[in-house]
């Protein structure tokens, strides 16, 4: 691992995430980067050599590079794991959305027949879209309700909504399932990605002396 622990570091942490995503691109693109690609993998080295102080690295230049393959296996590796935990918090949300919706709806109609409800009133959630490229996003909405029709009218159109709702939801979950096993795979594959950074490797040393 790197001397620097990787969760104090935001750098390392950017850097990290960085390599595992570029590394899941190589993997969706049949082990290929374009050139915009390996820049990123460039930049993502330079700064993991300024955080982890690779110019300090002693030894010779065999030394200093194994050294630094080491590093890029740990951090990749980091980068890794902290993509598959995200994707699982997202799936964790996910499977809960449509209920919360739900809930979400019998409050505000609640609130519309409560004769001591307290206006205005605002109420936020999240719920699953598609954004102008049409690709899945979560989007997060707050109702303004100014009187108890406003209410009624709110909770009518979430209630309207749930089924729409709850198919993008379920789309998205696929496709957040479908990115799990990408990662999973991109995991297995790591040691061949950490190996083809050699050469970006060697020149950001080259670059340090």
């Amino acid at each position: 691992m790197p001397s620097t622990p990787i969760n104090d570091s935001p750098e390392l942490n950017e850097a990290a995430r960085q390599l595992a995503s570029l590394a899941l691109e190589m993997l969706q693109q049949d082990g290929t980067l374009a050139v915009r690609q390996r820049e990123q993998v460039r930049r993502a080295l330079v700064m993991a050599a300024d955080a982890l102080q690779w110019s300090a690295i002693p030894g010779s230049r065999t030394d200093r590079m194994a050294a630094a393959k080491k590093d890029v296996a740990a951090l990749a590796e980091a980068g890794a794991y902290s993509l598959e935990r995200d994707i699982a918090d997202l799936l964790h949300e996910k499977k809960a959305e449509i209920r919360q919706l739900e809930q979400i709806a019998r409050s505000v109609h609640a609130m519309a027949t409560a004769p001591d409800a307290s206006y205005p009133a605002e109420v936020e959630y999240s719920h699953t879209a598609r954004d102008g490229s049409r690709s899945l996003v979560t989007r997060t909405k707050t109702l303004i309700m100014g009187d108890a029709d406003e209410a009624f009218s709110a909770a009518a159109s979430l209630e309207k909504r749930m089924g729409g709702s709850a198919k993008l939801r379920d789309q998205m979950l696929v496709e957040l399932k479908q990115r799990q096993h990408q990662v999973r795979q991109m995991r297995h594959g790591l040691p061949g990605f950490v190996e083809w950074s050699n050469g970006l490797v060697a020149e950001v040393l080259s670059s340090l002396t």
